[in-house]
């Protein structure tokens, strides 16, 4: 007969050390990469300015596109890198990345969390457009704080729609010799 000993503290973490140790490295990766090569950022603000100014074509809005700036109705914004989904998915990708499962559910995860993003970066940029236009003493509220904390929340719940979908993490076997 052999004598089970009860985990020890310290085993019951490493699963949550290692998880925010790969998070930390993803993004590491992540920031090295955006760093190294511009075209991210730049690819990033170009899609941001094209998707702002379609969706207000199909809004029936007269938009003026001056390089990185839209204009409506005399008031205009600049888009500029931290306006842009990229960051922002980036942060999601390195918790997906970092979180146990297969790689189909990543796939599935990353693709999900890059078209719910860029919809509701679209979405904000639109919206920050209108209250500029509406109520230009609120802009500067609605950027920097509301929208932000948005963002946060709608990355926080991107992962946690996905984490149901992908269930709960199963512990790893491991051989007692």
């Amino acid at each position: 007969m052999t004598r089970v000993r009860p985990p020890r503290a310290a085993d019951s973490r490493r699963p949550v050390l290692g998880f925010l140790a790969r998070c930390l490295g993803y993004w590491a990766v992540a920031l090295l990469v955006l760093g190294r090569v511009p075209q991210v950022e730049t690819a990033g603000i170009a899609v941001t300015v094209v998707t702002v100014a379609r969706l207000f074509g199909l809004m029936g809005r007269h938009i003026v596109r001056q390089g990185n700036s839209l204009f409506v109705d005399g008031r205009g914004v600049s888009v500029v890198g931290d306006c842009s989904p990229h960051v922002a998915f980036l942060i999601y990708a390195a918790v997906v990345l970092a979180f146990p499962s297969n790689w189909r559910q990543r796939g599935l995860g990353l693709l999900f969390g890059a078209v719910v993003i860029m919809i509701f970066n679209t979405a904000r940029i639109a919206l920050l457009i209108q209250t500029l236009i509406w109520r230009p003493d609120w802009f500067e509220f609605a950027h920097v704080y509301l929208w932000q904390t948005g963002t946060v929340f709608v990355l926080f719940a991107t992962f946690a729609l996905w984490l149901r979908w992908v269930g709960p993490a199963r512990p790893a076997v491991r051989a007692r010799a």
